[in-house]
């Protein structure tokens, strides 16, 4: 560590958005530490649902093929079952090495860590998306209870970050809820379905969104069913290619 870095080190000290240990300065403002680095279940590095990102089984079948699919996504291709979004990509996988940093972003307990969230989807998007020339980006709507709650808007303030990182323009309030609806987290995957039907619209008008590719940024992906609703709404008024993506996305069983 030079000199230079010693200062910014002690003076503008860095934490790793995952285990929030202290690090050196990082021009990046992305902070991942080495143990971290380790631990965390990125997507680039394993294997993930290419429809909706779900972590799926590391280790490979008995007879050596990894799964292509998801369960749930294998299961609605077979059926000729369309869904509104046409993919979602998820920076890591969401476990016991990730949810701690990822619930104190939610909870406005380390708003700091945002740079680093939005700098590893970005960086998913580009390696995985590359062909994709996105026209603007989107944050899911908080529900009003949850703004009164935390005091912030953890969906806003990571797709914004993430649309400067990728260069795309954010278009802060494209989407709008319908209605409130329940909290998320108390239900179940049927339940969560059901509670999140049509509750998402956009303020655009079809000028606005038809033809247009759109990126929309939620903070964790657990059965899909947000962004399947988010990317319904922009689907209605013409959207031709609508990708959501999140910080981190859950595993099958825990949808």
């Amino acid at each position: 560590m030079n000199f230079l870095d010693r200062i910014l080190f002690y003076v503008y000290p860095g934490a790793c958005a995952f285990c929030g240990a202290l690090m050196p300065h990082s021009k990046t403002g992305v902070y991942i530490c080495p143990e971290c680095m380790e631990k965390v279940r990125f997507c680039a590095r394993g294997s993930c649902c290419p429809i909706c990102g779900a972590p799926l089984d590391a280790e490979p079948a008995e007879d050596g093929r990894r799964a292509a699919l998801c369960p749930e996504c294998f299961s609605l291709r077979r059926g000729g079952v369309r869904r509104s979004f046409d993919r979602i990509i998820a920076a890591c996988a969401y476990d016991e090495n990730s949810s701690g940093g990822i619930i104190k972003y939610k909870r406005g307990l380390s708003l700091g860590s945002a740079s680093t969230f939005a700098g590893i989807i970005a960086a998913n998007i580009r390696g995985r998306l590359p062909d994709i020339k996105f026209d603007f980006v989107a944050a899911v709507p908080p529900r009003r209870a949850r703004i009164r709650e935390v005091g912030f808007d953890q969906c806003d303030l990571l797709a914004r970050k993430t649309a400067k990182a990728l260069g795309v323009p954010y278009v802060k309030g494209a989407l709008k809820r319908a209605r409130e609806g329940k909290k998320q987290t108390e239900l179940s995957g049927d339940e969560r379905r059901a509670n999140l039907a049509g509750a998402f619209e956009t303020r655009l008008g079809a000028d606005k969104i038809k033809g247009k590719t759109i990126l929309v940024i939620d903070d964790v992906k657990t059965t899909g069913s947000t962004m399947e609703e988010c990317a319904r709404a922009l689907k209605d008024k013409g959207a031709a290619y609508v990708c959501g993506a999140a910080i981190a996305a859950a595993g099958r069983e825990a949808n």
